[in-house]
């Protein structure tokens, strides 16, 4: 038969462990508390003993009824008589089955049992006795099977022996350290093992609830907090599968945009192309004019074909390639060419400040910038022209140069200005959502700005802010 191996789960075990451990200490702590509750109780009764005897000696002494000379002269009868006046009444006690009165040379000088009287040293523990002498209240559980004394017929049951000291009061006074006497009280605790075993099933009782309720509480919080963390972490898992699952939706989604980015960049360049060259097919007849069309187109070339290498060269160079640039003419290029690419050719308009105005800037990238602005412009009011303006800007105590391109179109509403630069985001039909997209990403790589706001007589005015050489 093949054992099948036992296989614990962490509160199982936990429940084991937890158990196991307060078990022990249950019972440490019970049988400690027992035995201190059942040797409380015999001390207390060893007190009300001493107390008694101590109060039946000093009255009998002051009725003159017990001297202290009884316990040297025991033989007389007289002194028996008086002995057993004022003890005897002890045998009245529950469970008392023998009584001795030891003086001080240890000799019986009174007993309940006759045969007991002017014995030497009739007990098993001689040194409890002679403490009891010192004046300390000594009381032995005494076993049923006895040796020394089974020859004065004492019955064959546990009993207690209580030593009690007691002292005349003429002796008192003297200052004598040892007591004039020692009381021994053989006596049977069925009363007294009925409180005390009582008292022990109340203590198990107790701590063993409290046990209980210990390991309940700890094995619900343990339980609550292994299933949380398993929660947490099941929870982290599935945040996990999610979060990868989301990395490559944001691949594919990067790598679509990627795509539409590259083919929104090519083909305005191409329409251009285009343009030119049936432009250039209509004017065959003048040579010089074909000429300056083929250049353009050139021009146009060249444009897409470093755009082509620049997206090539993606994971292996930085994107951006800064350069001296001579801002007035790059603007220039670039409002000739988007109005060759629009078969409505828009009215541009360019105002700059006189002489050159060199920044470095990658010339492929910030032209793609400022040609779909451009291009936005133009669309937002076809019949009116654009406005750009070049002129020189401090942002945040930082020189530069600010490209603002004004439009007299019906403006920005809120809603749409909050999204101008969220990618696919657009209100033209047949747009794809990148060019301004496409823009704040090249003027935030040459630490610049864009910005867009409507104008105070109607219309858009965007801004390219870009910093100055340092």
């Amino acid at each position: 038969m093949k054992l099948i191996p036992l296989r614990l789960n962490p509160p199982q075990i936990f429940a084991a462990v937890s158990l196991l451990l307060i078990v022990l200490i249950v019972l440490g702590i019970t049988f400690a508390q027992s035995s201190f509750y059942g040797q409380a109780i015999i001390d207390r009764e060893s007190v009300i003993i001493r107390d008694m005897v101590n109060a039946i000696v000093l009255d009998q002494e002051q009725e003159r009824q017990l001297h202290s000379s009884d316990l040297e002269n025991y033989p007389g009868s007289e002194a028996q008589a008086r002995l057993e006046r004022a003890f005897s009444t002890l045998m009245k006690l529950s469970g008392v089955t023998l009584i001795k009165v030891f003086n001080r040379d240890n000799t019986i000088a009174w007993s309940s049992e006759p045969s007991l009287i002017g014995k030497s040293l009739v007990t098993h523990h001689p040194d409890d006795l002679q403490m009891a002498f010192n004046g300390e209240v000594r009381a032995v559980f005494n076993p049923g099977k006895r040796t020394a004394e089974t020859a004065y017929m004492f019955p064959r049951l546990s009993l207690i022996e209580f030593y009690v000291p007691f002292t005349f009061s003429q002796h008192a006074k003297s200052g004598s350290i040892s007591s004039s006497g020692v009381l021994a009280i053989y006596r049977f605790p069925q009363e007294l093992n009925q409180t005390i075993q009582e008292g022990i099933f109340i203590v198990w009782v107790v701590t063993g609830v409290g046990g209980l309720i210990l390991f309940a509480a700890l094995y619900t919080l343990f339980r609550s907090v292994y299933y949380r963390q398993r929660e947490a972490e099941s929870q982290f898992a599935k945040l996990s599968t999610d979060h990868r699952r989301l990395v490559q939706m944001e691949k594919l989604s990067a790598m679509g945009q990627l795509v539409s980015e590259i083919a929104h960049q090519l083909n305005n360049p191409l329409v251009g192309v285009v343009n030119l060259a049936e432009l250039a097919e209509r004017e065959t007849d003048d040579p010089q004019r074909v000429k300056e069309l083929l250049g353009d187109i050139r021009k146009a070339g060249d444009h897409c074909r470093n755009f082509v290498q620049r997206m090539l060269r993606f994971n292996q160079v930085a994107r951006s390639e800064p350069q001296l640039i001579e801002m007035k003419a790059m603007v220039h290029e670039t409002i000739a060419f988007l109005r060759q690419s629009m078969s409505s050719h828009p009215s541009m308009v360019f105002e700059a400040p006189d002489g050159d105005v060199m920044l470095e800037v990658d010339p492929v990238l910030i032209r793609h910038a400022l040609f779909n602005v451009l291009h936005n412009a133009a669309l937002a009011a076809p019949e009116s022209p654009v406005v750009v303006t070049l002129t020189a800007e401090e942002v945040h105590g930082v020189a530069g140069w600010r490209i603002s391109v004004a439009d007299s179109g019906i403006g920005l509403a809120p809603e749409v200005k909050a999204k101008l630069f969220t990618p696919f985001f657009t209100t033209r039909e047949g747009g794809t959502g990148l060019g301004l997209t496409v823009a704040h990403h090249i003027v935030l790589q040459h630490h610049g700005s864009i910005h867009a706001e409507n104008k105070p007589d109607g219309g858009a005015l965007f801004v390219i802010w870009l910093p100055a050489i340092k």
